[in-house]
C-alpha cells in the first residue's frame, strides 16, 4: 500500500510564532500567531486542490471538487479584502503611520489575478469541461508569490510590538467578528477541515465555544458534505490521507 499523501506540501506550511515566542507577551504576537494558523489552513487547501486535481474523474466528484475550489478561493479572497478594507487601516490608525502595511497589500496584487482565475474556474466550469491541468497551472503560477506573502505578513504583524497592544487587539477582534458573517454552511466546515490540531506538537486553533465543532460537523457541513471529502483533516482537525490520490478510486466521508 502506498504511503498516505498529506497536504503539508508541495508548498510548505509556516512556522507559527508560538514556537519561539510567548503569545501573551503582546497582542501583536497573538495576532501574528492566529494569522499564521489561518495562513496554514490556506496552504493546506491550496496543496489539497493541487494534489487531488488530476485524480478526480467521476461527474459528481468533479462537481464537488469544483465547489471546493470555489469555496477555498472565495474564502481567501474575502480574507484579503477584509485585511485591505478594515484590518490593515485599523492597525495603521493605532500605529499612527499610514502605509505601514502597504508592502503586504502590494503582495496581494501579485497573486490576485491567478486567485480570481481559480475562483472563476471553480464557479463557472461545468464538470464535462473540467481539466486538471488548467487547475494545476493556475496554482503553479500563483503559489510562489502567495506562499511568500503568507509568510511575510507574519513578520509584518510581529513588527507591531512597539505599539498599543490593547488597541491592536480590538481591531483584530472586530475583523474576526466580520469574518464570521460568511456563509455558515461553507466557511466553518471548510476551515475546520483545513486546520491541523496536531501541527507543531499540538494546538487548539481556532478557539471554539463548547459543542461548536459538533454543530459544524453534523449540522452545518451536511449541505456540501461531498465537497468536504477533499479536506486534509476531519472535522476535529485530525490529519487524514487525501481522499483522491494516485492509484485510488475511493471516496472519503466527512469525519
Amino acid at each position: 500500500m502506498a504511503n498516505p499523501v498529506w497536504a503539508d506540501g508541495p508548498w510548505p506550511l509556516i512556522t507559527t510564532p508560538s514556537k519561539t515566542q510567548d503569545v501573551s507577551k503582546h497582542a501583536s504576537i497573538y495576532i501574528a500567531n492566529e494569522m499564521a494558523c489561518a495562513h496554514n489552513c490556506m496552504l493546506r487547501g491550496l496543496n489539497s486542490i493541487y494534489l487531488q486535481a488530476e485524480y478526480v474523474k467521476k461527474p459528481q466528484d468533479i462537481k464537488d471538487f469544483l465547489f471546493f475550489i470555489k469555496s477555498w478561493a472565495d474564502w481567501v479572497s474575502d480574507h484579503h479584502i477584509l485585511e485591505e478594507k478594515q484590518m490593515f487601516p485599523g492597525f495603521e490608525k493605532v500605529i499612527g503611520t499610514t502605509g505601514f502595511l502597504n508592502s503586504n497589500v502590494e503582495q496581494h496584487h501579485a497573486f490576485e489575478p491567478q486567485l480570481k482565475n481559480l475562483l472563476k474556474y471553480g464557479s463557472h466550469t461545468s464538470h464535462v469541461d473540467y481539466d486538471a491541468t488548467t487547475v494545476r497551472t493556475i496554482i503553479k503560477e500563483m503559489a510562489p508569490s502567495f506562499r511568500r506573502h503568507l509568510s511575510d505578513e507574519i513578520d509584518s504583524l510581529l513588527s507591531m510590538q512597539p505599539y498599543n497592544g490593547a488597541a491592536l487587539l480590538k481591531v483584530y477582534k472586530h475583523c474576526v467578528g466580520e469574518a464570521t458573517k460568511q456563509d455558515k454552511q461553507v466557511v466553518p466546515p471548510m476551515v475546520l477541515g483545513l486546520r491541523d490540531v496536531t501541527f507543531e506538537g499540538g494546538n487548539q486553533w481556532p478557539s471554539l465555544p463548547p459543542m461548536a465543532a459538533w454543530v459544524i460537523s453534523y449540522v452545518l457541513a451536511r449541505r456540501y458534505s461531498g465537497s468536504w471529502r477533499f479536506l486534509p483533516c476531519d472535522s476535529w482537525g485530525k490529519p487524514r490521507a487525501l481522499a483522491f490520490r494516485s492509484g485510488d478510486d475511493n471516496e472519503a466521508t466527512m469525519g
